[in-house]
């Protein structure tokens, strides 16, 4: 692959984050201006659900889609995608009983309150994620830069609209957040699947056997359904540590913080999604250019550094976006600043895993850096409250950081420079 081609496909990607950017600058200030630092608390429960939800429902199946992308033909990748489309959608009709059965004690739990629009909400959002998830992968591992940053600015925006019309409907509560979540999200699937409806198309699919068995997809994916979960634990002990002793009020000003953070969270989902389907891409064509791994390692490293001296050393400037209520969150951003930047280099030397099918390895990092941070958070968040949760935060994603670099070596030998 051609230096220009490989920086057009990276600007093509990316390009729809650095707007998102611009978009945040407007919307970080709306929100927490519209909401009360409780009000932003419960919407954090909100995403908290959704999110493990989706790591259950989805069980690894969309890194299957991933990894056997490019080891299918061309005209049996259609039926790829509707293979690892079933388990999710049976999942999902459990998710939907459980919510049916158990809708008023969650909603309590999350909420404080039982809402049944709520429960609703969450049933149709998560449905829709589903398809969003596998819509937006399908346009990445096609490479298709250009769309994909498209859907994102287009999901911003809408975002951005469909706040200020739930404000004037729901009182400025959490509900405003949670259906414009909902509404951008359905705007960008909707858009997802039109835009590849050859896919789609569910009357055209290849009956004939192709190369990808289901069982194999199952094999690959159930591994990792583990691996998210527990990482769901890993990422989630802090916000779960804070609500306990504290109220939501705290978990509103962590959550404000982890605003801020988006912006190098921006930087790392522009990379990962450029990246992933450019490294399987490469490894299948040549298993031993070890040389680009090694130079890819380098720019994002330095790049991912430069960003979080940049946003610490601007933190006081930022801050001002947020309002009086959230000023304390100016004191976790130091040590927030390690989760996207640990996660975003391990993304370039994680990969020996990933290429020699071994989900396996992701449990054992997952667990190693969840049980580092549910310890930190035990022993931190009485005494510091939200700062103690992102001090442990910070130390787990190193942990993070280490295991995938050195577990992923033992498969695939890369220079990272990691002693000099």
């Amino acid at each position: 692959m051609k230096k220009d081609s490989l920086i057009s496909k990276f600007l093509s990607f990316s390009i729809g984050s650095w707007i998102s950017i611009l978009i945040a600058v407007v919307t970080t200030p709306i929100t927490t201006r519209l909401l009360s630092p409780e009000e932003f608390g419960k919407f954090s429960m909100f995403e908290l659900y959704t999110n493990i939800t989706m790591a259950f429902i989805i069980c690894g199946i969309d890194q299957a889609f991933v990894r056997f992308f490019y080891e299918e033909k061309e005209e049996d990748r259609k039926n790829l995608l509707f293979s690892c489309l079933k388990i999710p959608f049976v999942l999902n009709i459990a998710s939907i009983l459980i919510l049916a059965l158990f809708g008023k004690q969650i909603s309590n739990y999350l909420f404080g309150e039982y809402s049944i629009r709520i429960i609703i909400l969450l049933i149709v959002h998560t449905t829709f994620l589903i398809l969003n998830r596998f819509a937006t992968m399908l346009i990445r591992m096609q490479q298709k830069g250009k769309t994909y940053s498209a859907l994102l600015i287009a999901q911003k925006v809408s975002n951005l609209i469909f706040i200020l019309l739930s404000a004037g409907f729901f009182n400025r509560d959490f509900r405003t957040l949670a259906y414009a979540a909902f509404f951008s999200n359905l705007v960008v699937t909707l858009v997802g699947v039109v835009v590849e409806l050859n896919y789609w198309n569910i009357f055209t699919l290849n009956k004939k056997d192709y190369k990808r068995s289901q069982k194999e997809i199952l094999e690959y994916g159930i591994p990792l359904l583990f691996t998210f979960v527990i990482t769901w634990l890993f990422q989630s002990a802090d916000k779960i540590a804070i609500k306990h002793p504290n109220d939501l009020n705290e978990v509103g000003i962590y959550g404000s913080a982890f605003k801020i953070i988006s912006i190098l969270n921006i930087i790392q989902s522009s990379f990962t999604t450029f990246w992933v389907p450019v490294a399987f891409e490469r490894y299948e064509k040549d298993p031993n250019d070890t040389k680009f791994f090694e130079k890819m390692n380098l720019l994002i490293t330095v790049t991912m550094m430069l960003g979080g001296i940049l946003l610490i050393l601007f933190r006081d400037l930022i801050i001002l976006l947020l309002g009086k209520e959230y000023r304390s969150a100016i004191f976790l951003i130091p040590f927030l600043s390690f989760m996207p930047i640990m996660y975003t280099i391990s993304e370039t030397t994680v990969m020996g895993i990933n290429f020699l099918k071994n989900p396996r390895s992701h449990i054992y990092i997952a667990a190693v850096s969840c049980i580092a941070n549910i310890i930190g958070n035990i022993i931190l968040v009485p005494i510091y409250g939200a700062k103690g949760a992102a001090i442990s935060t910070g130390i787990s994603y190193i942990i993070f950081f280490a295991m995938r670099t050195f577990i992923s070596l033992k498969h695939f030998k890369v220079n990272y420079h990691i002693k000099e």
